[in-house]
């Protein structure tokens, strides 16, 4: 989402109108990328007494917006702290992503009115909806880059092809190579090959095929360890790559004992957390349809 040069049913404090003059409203937004998620940290300045007041008072909010157009993803973080921070996991955000900044009311006020009102407002008062926009920042943007992301070569472990057979069930396994074999059906493989082709369904893949995979190589490596055969793996490429993952989470490979959570909660940590992005994505996708 950007925010547009527009005009709004009451006066806003705005970098593109002069409906209250005498006033700046600096919002300052940074981001990093740390392990798998994305830092943001908000810091919000104003020298508009009344707004600051309203946010003292919680009867308004600063705001954050954050919108990723290929994953689909959007979500708004608000707090009345002038400094404040959030964390979104890496897996939901790719590519440019947009962040815009606001002072928001957080309930419905009757007679608004403010100091700084321009002179054809000054004698007027206004009434503000619960989340209507008092004070609007700059919008950013930033390219979230999976080239930075430590999850990125799990699923790159990965070879999902079509199987011939004619007897063929919807998914099968393979973890006898360099990579791991996954086989979808005929019919599973076009309707996969398909849906990659949009951004914004990669979680949901990642939930419904990779997933369930990587919790089947999860417990066999599990198994291997408690029965002291892990070095039988020791020369498979997609070993090597879930071992170093593994090791960076606390998890040894070579010690069954070190694999405390289920198979299910570890996978899904080491994959990117596929079932947050993809139920996300799906809730956005039946608000669109509304």
């Amino acid at each position: 989402m950007q925010v547009k040069p527009r005009s709004y049913p009451h006066p806003v404090l705005s970098h593109f109108g002069d409906d209250i003059v005498d006033s700046v409203f600096q919002p300052v937004i940074t981001v990093q990328g740390a392990k798998n998620v994305y830092a943001f940290e908000a810091i919000f300045k104003t020298n508009n007494d009344d707004l600051l007041h309203l946010v003292e008072t919680k009867k308004a909010l600063y705001a954050v917006h954050v919108e990723c157009l290929q994953t689909r993803y959007r979500d708004i973080f608000t707090s009345t702290a002038e400094k404040f921070s959030f964390e979104i996991p890496a897996g939901q955000l790719d590519g440019r992503v947009e962040v815009c900044s606001f002072i928001l009311a957080a309930q419905t006020m009757n007679s608004y009115q403010n100091s700084g009102f321009h002179t054809d407002y000054a004698k007027l008062t206004f009434r503000v909806r619960k989340g209507d926009t008092l004070a609007v920042g700059q919008d950013r943007e930033f390219t979230a880059d999976k080239k930075s992301d430590p999850l990125r070569k799990v699923p790159s472990i990965f070879s999902i092809v079509p199987n011939d057979e004619p007897e063929a069930t919807g998914i099968d396994i393979d973890t006898g190579g360099a990579k791991v074999i996954l086989r979808l059906s005929k019919k599973n493989f076009e309707a996969y090959a398909t849906l990659k082709q949009s951004q914004a369904l990669h979680p949901i893949l990642s939930a419904t095929v990779v997933l369930p995979a990587l919790v089947a190589v999860i417990d066999e490596i599990r198994q291997a360890a408690k029965d002291g055969e892990i070095d039988a793996y020791a020369e498979r490429r997609w070993f090597i790559v879930i071992a170093r993952r593994l090791r960076q989470i606390a998890i040894d490979p070579e010690n069954a004992d070190t694999f405390v959570d289920s198979s299910l909660k570890i996978a899904h940590e080491l994959v990117g957390e596929p079932v947050n992005g993809s139920l996300e994505g799906l809730i956005n996708m039946e608000q669109d349809s509304e």
